[in-house]
């Protein structure tokens, strides 16, 4: 029984081995389709990780979609005002950096993490009126909660479809 046993886990071993030198081996020629895929699994899994910036793995250097890279913003203020500027102009910001350029693909641009909640709310309509005064009234799809009254994320994205910033 014995023998079977440390056969077994010899054997589990060596195929452990064998498929992290292919992985290696292979792992500078991966499809773009699985590259994809990685990259979006990579940022999905750091937005959902309850953890600080700091200690989260960074995403490998492929991952960044023309100039184009997913970060993250902490805003530590209470003012609804501030978080409303803050908002519009990460979504102007995007929209700069994606839609203006007719970017052809959804594009993940901003994670603002509201530290604490806010002191009032923070709606659609403040966000829009900072937006109007800037010149970028149709840009914006709000679809997220309505008014935002908690401390959360919040994540900026184009939507390559719609070519609109979605604040969600």
């Amino acid at each position: 029984m014995k023998g079977i046993t440390i056969a077994t886990i010899g054997y589990f071993i060596i195929a452990f081995v064998t498929i992290i030198l292919i992985i290696g081996l292979i792992g500078t020629k991966i499809s773009p389709a699985v590259r994809n895929f990685y990259c979006s699994f990579s940022r999905g899994l750091r937005g959902i990780l309850p953890l600080p910036e700091y200690m989260r793995p960074p995403l490998p250097s492929y991952c960044r979609l023309d100039g184009v890279i997913f970060e993250t913003v902490v805003i530590e203020s209470r003012d609804p005002e501030v978080i409303n500027f803050t908002i519009s102009a990460h979504c102007l910001a995007c929209w700069e950096r994606t839609g203006r350029l007719n970017k052809g693909q959804d594009t993940i641009c901003y994670e603002l993490v509201l530290r604490r909640d806010p002191s009032g709310p923070v709606t659609k309509d403040g966000v829009n009126q900072t937006l109007v005064k800037e010149g970028y009234p149709t840009i914006l799809e709000w679809r997220t909660d309505d008014p935002i009254t908690s401390a959360r994320s919040i994540g900026i994205s184009y939507n390559a479809e719609e070519k609109i910033i979605e604040v969600v």
